[in-house]
């Protein structure tokens, strides 16, 4: 039984959580589809066929379509569609969407519906899309620190940008490794957020978690540890599980592990990106028998 299935076969799992995996099939978010679980996490997590997409962008009763413009998967074409259907929140589109440069131009303009702070929550800029917002009056910086993959040019001029307070730098899991270093010798920087979202090396890692200062649950969050350090994490006394179990790329073993671990509230493991760690064959994408 691969991992869905023991997860949705589950009594003590809500379904609700699984549907709100990112990492979902097709034929997974058919199945959840049938069950009585919230359409708008349907509509806002996993990556959709275009039939899915058009099939909960045309359910008035049950999705709201701004959980669709949350999705950050949707494609240009579907990014169109929402931007001129009336209700749905543009704010939405600005902020998840992989957006070519014809529609960041038109979000940047639309002065009535757009705020340009969740322009500058977009993971997904430019280098001169953020130069353009970083140079645009009443734009919150914060946002571009923590949110953007920034040359290193930019992320300099964070640092030294006494406007910017540099705990969202720290944030922000595109920092190189001269730039952690940086960071984590650096007076007043919550060390915290550098051992939750960073890619560290092993000399960094080992560095945090030997730091008595830094609460291990951070690095619990952390999304990019290797096997061996999750296997660290979760024999450390004291360490909330439950994070690594929503968090790390588990091998099977241990997934199983998790999985029969009482101390582990299984709605967390639902939620763990690896719930499918292999790659889907051409054969496998489709839909099947979406029944409301």
């Amino acid at each position: 039984m691969d991992r869905f299935d023991m997860l949705f076969n589950h009594d003590d799992v809500n379904k609700n959580y699984l549907a709100r995996n990112p990492n979902l099939t097709p034929e997974q978010i058919d199945l959840l589809s049938t069950e009585n679980v919230n359409k708008n996490n349907l509509a806002q997590y996993p990556k959709l066929t275009d039939e899915q997409f058009n099939l909960l962008f045309n359910d008035f009763q049950r999705v709201n379509k701004d959980y669709l413009a949350k999705n950050s998967n949707i494609t240009t074409e579907q990014i169109d569609l929402l931007y001129s259907t009336e209700d749905v929140n543009k704010n939405r589109v600005a902020q998840y969407s992989k957006l070519t440069d014809e529609q960041f131009n038109l979000l940047f303009n639309d002065f009535q519906r757009v705020n340009k702070d969740y322009l500058a929550s977009n993971p997904n800029l430019t280098t001169e899309q953020i130069d353009l917002l970083y140079s645009t009056e009443d734009v919150d910086k914060y946002y571009l620190a923590q949110y953007s993959k920034l040359t290193d040019e930019q992320f300099n001029r964070f640092f030294n940008d006494k406007d910017v307070n540099k705990d969202y730098l720290a944030k922000n899991s595109n920092i190189t490794t001269e730039q952690i270093d940086l960071l984590y010798s650096t007076e007043d920087v919550d060390k915290y957020y550098l051992a939750q979202y960073s890619k560290l090396t092993d000399e960094q890692f080992t560095r945090f978690f030997d730091d008595e200062g830094v609460d291990n649950d951070y690095l619990a969050r952390n999304s990019h540890l290797t096997t061996e350090q999750i296997d660290l994490i979760y024999s450390t006394e004291g360490v909330d599980k439950d994070y690594l179990t929503q968090y790390s790329k588990l091998t099977d073993e241990q997934f199983n592990r998790f999985f029969n671990d009482k101390d582990v509230n299984k709605d967390f493991l639902a939620r763990n990106f690896s719930i499918n760690p292999l790659h889907l064959k051409k054969w496998q994408a489709g839909i099947f028998n979406w029944s409301w």
